[in-house]
């Protein structure tokens, strides 16, 4: 299965959060991740505020930024997006950075984009792009079930 994995979904895999099971599930279960380059300065911004917070130390962020380009097989260009990305956010009424996810999985034939982010997911949904984006909880059960069919 070939999965978009925004910033919300890719912090997960390094911080035990809620939701951190399911995140690493996409990431173990033989999917294609995907992502656009804008990921790598999104995260890290993340996780040096969580450093600022006190909620994960210096070692552990820079191990993650460090981890997180071997996570997908395909890194697309932000250039190569934001054409179709701008259009979108001025349809939907939302950020650039979020449409970029999205643009990025609208030029993958079976690609779906995972998000935490409901507001977004609600407003591609509600636009007609609700086929190529899924919620964190969808989209474990649809990898967990794809598994186990696979399996049996």
């Amino acid at each position: 299965m070939i999965l978009v994995v925004d910033a919300s979904v890719a912090v997960m895999w390094f911080i035990k959060e809620m939701g951190h099971d399911k995140a690493l599930a996409l990431a173990e279960h033989g999917n294609i991740l995907i992502t656009p380059d804008l990921i790598f300065p999104e995260v890290g911004n993340v996780l040096r505020r969580k450093v600022r917070q006190g909620l994960i130390s210096e070692t552990q962020a820079s191990m993650a930024v460090q981890r997180l380009p071997d996570a997908f097989r395909r890194i697309v260009p932000c250039a190569d997006l934001i054409d179709n990305a701008f259009s979108m956010a001025s349809q939907l009424d939302h950020s650039v950075y979020d449409a970029l996810y999205l643009a990025c999985a609208m030029v993958q034939p079976d690609g779906k984009l995972v998000t935490v982010d409901e507001k977004f997911r609600a407003k591609a949904t509600a636009a007609g792009y609700g086929e190529k984006i899924l919620n964190l909880d969808a989209a474990y059960a649809l990898v967990t079930t794809s598994q186990e069919n696979d399996n049996g």
